[in-house]
């Protein structure tokens, strides 16, 4: 039982860290934009771009499985889940645990994609916020 949920913190934590690195990426770029020339900014956008493109195949099946866990959501009823908890019926208990780890890994492989969609966006924004400064003069 524990091994379940310690490969459940396990997959939290490798998704926590993938955002984290997200952040800092972004970071490391907002702080960069003054110094770097629009070739620098450029590789910057095409290695973010690259970065997105790679994990929206993960990213739309999380959002899948999301909307997937939604519906079934909204389908459950309350009565359920207390049915099971008095009939002691441990399997479904620990199918219904599984779904919700599974939910929370998947948000969060959906909030990490959105980031890196915002590092795109944030790197393409300075990309042409340096060429339009260096255009004025």
């Amino acid at each position: 039982m524990s091994t379940k949920l310690d490969q459940c913190c396990e997959r939290l934590k490798e998704e926590l860290k993938t955002t984290k690195t997200c952040l800092t990426d972004m970071s490391a770029h907002l702080t960069s934009a003054t110094e770097e020339k629009v070739e620098g900014l450029d590789a910057r956008w095409k290695t973010a771009l690259a970065k997105c493109d790679a994990k929206r195949e993960d990213a739309e099946n999380a959002g899948q499985k999301i909307r997937q866990f939604l519906e079934e959501k909204k389908a459950e009823v309350i009565s359920k889940f207390e049915d099971w908890k008095t009939d002691r019926e441990i399997d479904k208990l620990e199918k219904h645990a599984d779904k919700l780890e599974d939910q929370a890994v998947n948000a969060v492989v959906v909030a990490a994609f959105a980031l890196l969609e915002a590092e795109v966006a944030i790197v393409e924004a300075l990309k042409a916020r340096k060429i339009a400064v260096e255009v004025a003069g």
